[in-house]
């Protein structure tokens, strides 16, 4: 029997494939988990009992329960800026990547282009060629991997459909200003190309840093989509829940997508993430404290590796240190670090060729894993 060419033409995800890996092995510290370390806030998991106790077990709106979505749009506005339309622009998905996936599905068709800054998360290669479209890199620039509009101007043709960023940036951790940002959205509305925005991160900024929603310029909201995520901000990666925002027109094509992919997202789901976007405001104050300083301790560390470059990243929980004096290939020095440190990591290639010679190194996990899974990377480098 013949699988598709559409999904035969996709390699799994290599950072998936790693964690498989690793959750096969023993004793490894692993620097290479994409997920917070620490638990759901008790309000919300105790927020989800009453409600199933409630009998929140059944199919509910598609577009997600009035309720949650009359929130969100309380919560653009107040922390985006972004006016959205509770009833017709905002939707509620099975995780960010439930959004990713049917905001790209709705909106590329076959040999579409979709230009996408690299170093970058590779589920969005995968989407884009899922919906037959062509993935086009775009480097950011070293060291402070900061996005370019000339370089994005370069790539654009006739078949140009979308644009997708990531800020705070998934792997490299920086976080586009303002005017980067603006110029960007305003580029894609002037040639009527849609710009997808992934914000996953918003909420983990460090060093007086602020976060910026490109949809919140006013011109640019037409063709701007903005993906959310309760997983990062609230330690919910296992309850599968996001939203999306974007213009009726866009978001009726979505809730298409999603509706024949999910149904619907839980009902008591939902009423948890009601509850975390209502009560849980200072565990999240909490927990982006700690990633501060467990990034300050991984970055002094690595800066104190002979021959290793690092960036302070102002944004998420990753360090995307460079070992290409040492090593040129990152899946062969993660392979290293992974049989004979035992230390779990992503090597820079699975984010892109702009990725290679990095590893990509979480923070995401106690400082005391942290302070010896970096010691064991140092004396793996210095024997």
């Amino acid at each position: 029997m013949r699988i598709s060419s559409r999904v035969s033409s996709i390699e799994p995800s290599p950072i998936r494939k790693l964690m498989d890996r690793v959750g096969s092995m023993k004793d490894v510290l692993g620097l290479h988990v994409g997920e917070p370390d620490f638990d759901t806030p008790i309000i919300v998991k105790e927020a989800a009992k009453k409600a199933l106790d409630e009998g929140a077990t059944h199919y509910t709106f598609a577009a997600g329960i009035p309720e949650l979505r009359k929130a969100i749009a309380e919560k653009l506005l107040r922390e985006n800026s972004v006016k959205a339309d509770p009833e017709d622009e905002i939707t509620v998905t099975v995780g960010g990547y439930g959004a990713l996936f049917s905001a790209i599905q709705a909106l590329v068709d076959i040999g579409d282009e979709v230009l996408i800054p690299e170093p970058a998360w590779p589920a969005y290669r995968g989407f884009v060629r899922l919906a037959g479209g062509i993935p086009v890199p775009v480097p950011l620039r070293p060291p402070e991997y900061e996005l370019d509009i000339g370089d994005i101007e370069d790539r654009i043709t006739e078949k140009t459909k979308m644009i997708i960023i990531n800020t705070p940036n998934n792997p490299v951790g920086s976080v586009y200003p303002i005017d980067t940002l603006t110029s960007i959205a305003k580029l894609a509305s002037e040639k009527q190309i849609y710009l997808l925005s992934d914000e996953v991160y918003e909420r983990i900024v460090f060093d007086g840093v602020s976060h910026f929603s490109p949809a919140s310029i006013g011109d640019a909201r037409e063709y701007t989509i903005s993906i959310y995520s309760f997983s990062k901000t609230y330690a919910m990666t296992g309850w599968r829940i996001g939203y999306v925002v974007a213009s009726r027109s866009v978001t009726k094509a979505i809730r298409v997508v999603h509706s024949y992919m999910a149904s619907c997202v839980s009902p008591a789901v939902q009423i948890a993430a009601l509850t975390a976007l209502r009560e849980a405001e200072d565990y999240v104050k909490f927990m982006v404290n700690k990633y501060r300083e467990r990034r300050d301790i991984a970055y002094d560390l690595l800066l104190d590796i002979p021959n290793v470059d690092c960036v302070k990243p102002k944004g998420t929980f990753y360090l995307f240190p460079d070992f290409s004096r040492i090593e040129s290939s990152s899946m062969k020095l993660s392979e290293k670090l992974l049989e004979e440190a035992k230390v779990a990591t992503v090597p820079g290639i699975a984010f892109g060729e702009a990725g290679e010679g990095h590893l990509r190194i979480s923070v995401a996990t106690s400082s005391e894993t942290i302070v010896e899974a970096i010691d064991r990377i140092r004396r793996i480098i210095l024997n």
